[in-house]
């Protein structure tokens, strides 16, 4: 059905032996547009070749390809599912050593209620729809839900292309055993104990986050980094939320393309007199539908999908100027308990081994982090022209085929 072997046989880079055909290959390439152009020398590539939406979960089928020695396979093969995902996030967001990285966003949790919601609301409506409508409703179902689906499957892959090319955490022993252990990881989702503590400790970091923003910072280079990323997750959310609309209208738009082509499919129907011209126009604006649909699709993945990350990997950058904040904000009590401890003669070694580890602690993390923002900086900029430039082709493209199709649907009427 729709929830399982649809998913499936759409996804498949090979279907069945054979090459895949013109519109599966623009599928493909549609998915693969959302990734980053990340700098990879090449030794370390993965993909995901296949994934199957089943009932709770999408399993996700990734081919890894290593010339790195920590790796005992050159070839895996491994299924992997969201919760698997989200531990491997987990595992690199709390090791102290990845401290001063830009630790990549988790992908967002596939969520394919309403599609399910809307298919049980279609096939209980069944038995009033014509066959035509039936056949109609149900193939915009699945392409509707197609499109989810690849973006799911987009963001995953993303995922791991950004770690795979970097060049120490693609080393983190987490991210070896998810890629090479052919077996279930036996991760579960986080139950609501869990949940709960999870909240409270973002709470509690939000807390610091403000008390931080106010200790003075000598490096001008943070400086100037913190205030840009401020004013940038706050234009970017913005941004993702204009884009949204703008995704939603032009989806109403083919939306409203369907209904006038069943509104002169009917007509059709009922005036003889002009069933030839009604139905040529149901036609043309059915073909319309699908174009606009297309575009759609194209909107979500080139703009709105774009802009959704990059808030995610803005949210992880803070996290990482965060963290140094946190460094810098112990160094500091360390200088002072030094300084208590001289005046007091007492543990004065034990304070001085305390200030040691945290001067080498918050020296690592902003030379790691200026990198690392450096880095963050190029990428965005360069991600951002190329799904400019695919966006404007593709709007000059969706725009010549609506105007052929428009030509070709009046030329047809004129000669009625």
């Amino acid at each position: 059905g729709i929830n399982g072997e649809c998913g499936k046989q759409w996804y498949q880079r090979r279907v069945r032996g054979r090459m895949m055909t013109a519109e599966e290959e623009n599928t493909r390439e549609h998915a693969s547009t959302v990734s980053l152009n990340d700098e990879n020398d090449g030794r370390l590539s993965v993909s995901i070749t296949d994934a199957v939406s089943e009932l709770e979960t999408v399993k996700f089928t990734i081919q890894t390809k290593s010339a790195l020695p920590s790796f005992s396979q050159h070839q895996m093969s491994v299924i992997r599912c969201h919760e698997e995902f989200i531990w491997l996030h987990d595992m690199l967001s709390e090791n102290i050593e990845y401290a001063g990285y830009i630790i990549p966003p988790a992908p967002p949790k596939p969520d394919f209620e309403a599609a399910r919601d809307k298919l049980t609301r279609i096939t209980a409506a069944e038995s009033t729809m014509s066959e035509d409508e039936y056949k109609k409703l149900r193939k915009e179902l699945e392409s509707d839900y197609l499109a989810l689906f690849k973006k799911t499957v987009a963001m995953h892959e993303m995922y791991l292309m950004r770690i795979a090319a970097h060049s120490k955490l693609r080393e983190d022993s987490n991210f070896r055993v998810f890629l090479e252990y052919a077996k279930d990881l036996k991760v579960r989702s986080k139950n609501k104990k869990e949940l709960i503590g999870g909240f409270f400790k973002n709470m509690t970091k939000n807390v610091d986050e403000a008390l931080l923003s106010s200790q003075k910072d000598k490096d001008e280079f943070f400086i100037e980094r913190r205030t840009f990323l401020d004013d940038y997750h706050t234009r970017i959310r913005e941004t993702t939320r204009q884009t949204e609309q703008l995704s939603e209208s032009t989806n109403a738009l083919s939306v409203d393309y369907m209904q006038l082509a069943g509104g002169f499919a009917l007509l059709s129907v009922q005036d003889p007199q002009l069933q030839r011209f009604m139905a040529q126009c149901a036609i043309s604006f059915e073909v319309m539908q699908k174009l606009q649909k297309r575009v759609s699709t194209d909107e979500d993945l080139k703009f709105t999908d774009l802009f959704k990350y990059y808030q995610r990997e803005a949210d992880a950058a803070k996290s990482l100027l965060y963290r140094r904040g946190r460094a810098l904000a112990d160094k500091d009590i360390a200088e002072n308990k030094l300084e208590k401890a001289q005046e007091k003669f007492k543990d004065i070694p034990t304070a001085e081994a305390y200030l040691q580890d945290c001067k080498i602690r918050f020296e690592s993390i902003s030379e790691m982090a200026k990198t690392e923002l450096d880095t963050f900086k190029v990428r965005r900029l360069e991600t951002y022209r190329k799904h400019l430039v695919d966006m404007s082709e593709l709007q000059i493209r969706h725009s010549q085929s609506k105007v052929g199709e428009l030509s070709k649907g009046l030329e047809l009427l004129c000669d009625l």
